[in-house]
């Protein structure tokens, strides 16, 4: 097994996920598990348009308590839209 040097605010997100994928499954989870995920699973957005969500998002504007509702959310309607055309 190799390890790796991460920041301590890398080790902070990777734990702050690990804590997120346990309380989802109720199932144990590794480290290897949250990698797995983030890269099968990612897409780059940009800080700015991360800013722009968040805003909406603390300002209770649209109901959602997380990035990730909104953007699946967003996914799901931009989705219907192309198939109603």
């Amino acid at each position: 097994m190799k390890t790796i040097r991460i920041s301590d605010a890398a080790h902070r997100e990777l734990t702050r996920l690990l804590g997120e994928m346990m309380a989802k499954t109720g199932k144990p989870k590794t480290y290897r598990d949250v990698m797995d995920v983030l890269t099968v699973q990612s897409v780059a957005i940009s800080p700015k348009l991360l800013e722009k969500i968040d805003a909406a998002i603390n300002a209770k504007q649209l109901g959602y308590k997380t990035r990730e509702q909104f953007i699946k959310e967003a996914v799901t309607a931009m989705l219907r839209n192309f198939s109603q055309k």
